[in-house]
């Protein structure tokens, strides 16, 4: 007789599903169970109907409980298995606990572990896919138990290390290199362990040489260390830190004006220097326009930074500062640009040339009375320039032969050419022997006009030897044709 189900009346507020199953014997049938009670929650996971006819038989989704259920009544052991029904959307997971009751009937209870089981399929997928991004991950990590012992790391970790995952698992980490007594990373890991709070620092391990960036963060079963390798950046920064100091040294040392620009002209770097040279100081510079500092000449030189801007190409100018005392500047301009090419400003350098400007000026004017003198005295300057054989000419100097204008340069030859026949080889020879020995030469001798008259002409030079050879005969040609005649031909002052 099947037990009643008052016998199971707590059973019925079970939110698990509950089964009192006794099984069939051979005797009665196929081997199989009866459901003595099912409660509600039993019903809802299986479906009705579960009291009365043989359970397996007419609920083939329990077909595979039927040996965990049987071991249970023939040994006494608790038995737990899952199983699902249903199919598609409407699958369940169901796991079964089994107990042998002293009447030798089974107690099964029953709970649906369909969200558990998603639950732990897609913790293990997530688990998964975050090995494999730790694995593929440019930073080294290690995980830390409390002992500070590897317990799991990735590829590039072994790579910094230069050990192999075997020989790494189970380490304490610092045994892992060469480390100083109370180092940097012993401090800080202890620090963020006790602390429960995440610490960031740079070490430098000293095998192999590498300057790394900890990031180590606490977590449950003790430390999560991620370990970025910036030896190449520590480098750049170096070797910028050395450029910067050697610009500075520059910018300071150097006696010419260095400045630089925005796209505005507001100046954002300028020189001790420069500054002096403006009369002002760096503080009263940076951050103002040349159309602030000086208003007179800014149009020039605004008009100069646009081009350079426009162009973006290095341009030099000579650009002039108007005041008490004019100053005139040389001025080399180029375009700034960052790592992408785009321009941001300008850079200049710009040298003071008043001095050189009025020195210029002054040469300029002292040759130009001088050509003048000559040219009223019928001389000019002979300059014949050796090994060339090249004679250079000053302006005044086409008169002498006759003619409108004579080329700045011309060959020895040319020259050779307007001698009289009769005193050329003399000419030649003695102008041949200045080659070979410095001295100083006297040559009188005739020239043939390109109308066909005869002029005569004095010529005193000096032979001059630079660097062991003569690099130059120097000196003046005069027109001596209405002098007092004297003895034609060539002649050597004694």
């Amino acid at each position: 007789m099947a037990p009643s189900s008052h016998r199971y009346a707590l059973e019925a507020l079970n939110p698990d599903g509950f089964l009192a199953l006794r099984s069939l014997g051979a005797a009665e049938g196929p081997d199989d169970f009866v459901c003595d009670y099912a409660n509600p929650a039993a019903e809802l996971l299986l479906g009705e109907g579960l009291v009365g006819p043989p359970l397996i038989a007419s609920r083939p989704a329990l077909a595979g409980m039927h040996a965990p259920w049987m071991a249970t009544l023939v040994t006494g052991a608790r038995t737990e298995h899952a199983f699902s029904v249903g199919e598609g959307e409407s699958a369940r997971q169901v796991r079964a606990r089994s107990v042998r009751m002293e009447d030798g009937c089974l107690a099964v209870w029953l709970a649906d572990i369909t969200e558990e089981a998603r639950f732990v399929v897609e913790a293990d997928a997530f688990e998964e896919r975050m090995s494999a991004y730790v694995e593929c991950m440019p930073d080294a990590f290690l995980a830390l138990d409390g002992g500070f012992r590897v317990r799991h790391l990735n590829r590039t970790a072994e790579k910094l290390f230069g050990l192999s995952r075997d020989e790494l698992m189970g380490r304490v980490l610092w045994s892992a290199y060469e480390e100083e007594p109370e180092s940097t990373l012993r401090r800080q890991l202890q620090r963020a362990l006790s602390t429960g709070r995440t610490v960031e620092f740079e070490e430098c391990l000293p095998t192999p040489k590498l300057h790394v960036r900890v990031t180590a963060v606490p977590s449950a079963r003790g430390l999560l260390v991620y370990v970025a390798d910036i030896t190449q950046r520590r480098r750049s920064e170096d070797s910028l830190r050395r450029t910067s100091a050697l610009f500075t040294a520059v910018l300071q040392g150097c006696t010419d004006a260095i400045y630089t620009k925005d796209l505005a002209g507001r100046y954002t770097r300028i020189n001790p220097a420069g500054a002096r040279l403006m009369g002002k100081t760096v503080d009263e510079v940076l951050g103002h326009t040349d159309a602030e500092l000086w208003p007179d000449e800014a149009r020039h030189t605004a008009a100069h930074d646009r081009e350079v801007l426009a162009f973006r190409h290095t341009f030099t100018y000579e650009e002039v500062q108007r005041g008490p005392k004019q100053r005139v500047w040389l001025s080399t301009k180029g375009v700034l640009k960052d790592d992408t090419g785009a321009v941001f400003g300008l850079f200049g350098i710009s040298r003071d040339i008043t001095d050189r400007k009025a020195m210029e000026e002054a040469l300029r004017r002292n040759e130009a009375r001088m050509l003048q003198a000559l040219s009223a005295a019928s001389l000019t300057l002979f300059d014949l320039r050796l090994p060339e054989g090249t004679l250079h000419w000053e302006r005044n100097a086409a008169a002498l032969f006759g003619q409108a204008e004579l080329p700045v340069e011309e060959a020895l030859g040319t020259f050779l050419s307007r001698v009289h026949p009769e005193d050329r080889l003399g000419v030649a020879e003695r102008l041949a022997r200045c080659a070979e020995a410095p001295g100083e030469v006297v040559l009188d001798y005739r020239v043939l006009m390109a109308d066909g008259h005869v002029r005569r002409q004095a010529l005193r030079a000096r032979s001059r030897a630079e660097d062991g050879r003569i690099g130059r005969v120097l000196g003046v040609l005069a027109d001596i044709t209405h002098r007092a005649p004297g003895a034609t031909g060539v002649i050597q002052a004694a």
